[in-house]
């Protein structure tokens, strides 16, 4: 049996989302937000700066980076972020000894899973109730967090879409499997809380799934799919808010497509 109050994963293909919850937080869980970081000069100050227009109590909020194998200015920035922030600001250095360009598709997936366990036992070492997992190239919207929260689900994602870099349109951040391989989800309804086998971008973990040892492994489609493959393999189910969607920031000042 599941120790979250959620829904059935595989009985339930939408939900409305005013029928979950309240529209109010009381007493507003604490949560940690952040992500691995390489080289991102080019967005670091706008998505930093979407994190701190985030609707949600400063003081409940801590923050939480990774930095490995920058060669650019992502380290003085996050420095910087670190002295003027009023919320608590984790920053570790873990350089993997990657020399590749840090264009999109260059990371060593194994890396990634490396770095993304690290900020799970960042988490695990604070009071926070939830991981808020932010790309460091997606910007959220000011209310999505409060959002995610009031649906007390295990774990649960914004849309982002991804098809800039995959040249079909109507590609996101959810996928089912199918055949053994994870397939964009691209028929689906607006506006509602759906079950998928797979997101990944900006999601929100609540604590009890870390606790009970949900980590990131290598997977050939990305270490997300590590992450949701052991989620699901211990019973917890993940979803999407189709009504919340980040923008996917793909081309920065003086930087061409990633490809």
């Amino acid at each position: 049996m599941s120790p979250f109050n959620t829904l059935v994963h595989k009985k339930i293909i939408a939900v409305p989302t005013d029928r979950i919850g309240d529209d109010s937080i009381i007493n507003p869980p604490r949560v940690l937000i952040g992500c691995p970081v390489r080289n991102r000069e080019w967005i670091l100050p706008r998505y930093l700066q979407s994190l701190l227009e985030l609707d949600y109590p400063r003081d409940c909020i801590e923050y939480g980076f990774i930095v490995n194998d920058s060669t650019d200015n992502t380290l003085n920035i996050l420095q910087e972020f670190a002295r003027s922030s009023i919320s608590p600001v984790h920053i570790t250095i873990k350089n993997m000894g990657n020399r590749r360009p840090s264009s999109r598709g260059a990371y060593n997936i194994g890396n990634l899973a490396i770095l993304r366990n690290i900020m799970l036992h960042i988490f695990l070492g604070s009071k926070c109730s939830h991981l808020f997992s932010v790309d460091s190239d997606i910007l959220v919207t000011p209310g999505c967090l409060k959002e995610l929260l009031r649906l007390n689900l295990p774990i649960v994602s914004l849309l982002v879409r991804n098809d800039h870099h995959l040249g079909d349109p109507g590609y996101y951040n959810i996928s089912q499997l199918q055949g053994g391989h994870y397939r964009p989800v691209q028929d689906f309804p607006r506006g509602r809380v759906i079950p998928v086998d797979c997101t990944g971008a900006a999601y929100l973990v609540q604590r009890g799934v870390i606790e009970m040892g949900v980590r990131y492994y290598p997977h050939r489609q990305g270490e997300d799919v590590g992450f949701c493959e052991d989620a699901r393999g211990k019973g917890i189910s993940i979803w999407c808010h189709t009504g919340l969607e980040g923008n996917h920031v793909m081309i920065g000042a003086g930087c061409s497509k990633e490809t």
